[in-house]
């Protein structure tokens, strides 16, 4: 993430959070390059948004990556997250009420639907971490980071304040490099880009198998054959080790 001079107090107190709660690295991005319709309901009912605070957390253990739903599929769940999804919205609470004390408005906009009949309030996690600085769009489709590679969660907090955007970093991981397209088990990466149905469904190309792991009915592991693939970053030990 590139360095920057945090002006006055606000900032330099959200900034802070950066490793001293459940977030790793924290960046802005400038709130007028998202629609407020990205945001469905949220975002016709926030008023302008000025900034998007990215949050990221370091994947170091696959704990973390362990996604527990409320029924046995997606669409049927009224809940489902991970645990660092879990452990990075405390960070973003921090942060909201780091601006609501001075006076400022601040919402969390959730990147899953929460139920059927939910309003959907979407934001692009991985765009604004690009235009907050902490990395690039990889050909897996992932945001990598310089130093921890695609092993990373993010989520995000949209303010009315104004604050100092990060620029992007100047990082091209991908120019040679093609690991994650040949370990994809679904096919769903190629030099066409990425093919999110086929990925969804984790079809290997030697015929049907998943390449998810269900711990029980309601905690699964997906597949991180292409994070594991990519050169940048340490990747954790697999659940089974």
């Amino acid at each position: 993430m590139n360095e920057y001079a945090w002006s006055d107090t606000l900032p330099a107190a959200i900034r802070a959070l950066a490793g001293t709660s459940t977030a790793d690295a924290i960046g802005v991005a400038p709130g007028d390059a998202f629609a407020g319709e990205e945001l469905g309901d949220l975002g016709r009912s926030f008023g302008p948004i000025r900034s998007v605070i990215v949050l990221a957390q370091r994947i170091v253990d696959p704990v973390q990556t362990v996604a527990f739903r409320s029924a046995s599929s997606r669409e049927e769940s009224l809940v489902a997250a991970t645990l660092s999804d879990a452990l990075l919205r405390h960070a973003c609470w921090l942060v909201a009420e780091a601006l609501r004390a001075a006076n400022h408005k601040a919402a969390i906009p959730r990147n899953a639907r929460y139920g059927n009949d939910g309003p959907r309030h979407r934001i692009s996690y991985k765009r604004a971490g690009v235009l907050a600085g902490l990395g690039v769009l990889g050909r897996n489709n992932l945001l990598i980071h310089p130093q921890w590679g695609p092993w990373l969660y993010l989520r995000t907090v949209i303010t009315d304040a104004t604050l100092p955007p990060d620029a992007p970093v100047s990082f091209s991981p991908c120019k040679d490099c093609a690991r994650c397209l040949s370990a994809c088990p679904s096919a769903a990466l190629s030099e066409s880009g990425y093919d999110r149905q086929r990925c969804e469904q984790r079809h290997g190309p030697q015929g049907p198998g998943t390449a998810d792991t269900r711990l029980s009915p309601h905690g699964i592991i997906f597949c991180d054959e292409c994070r594991r693939a990519c050169p940048i970053g340490v990747a954790p030990p697999r659940f089974a080790e």
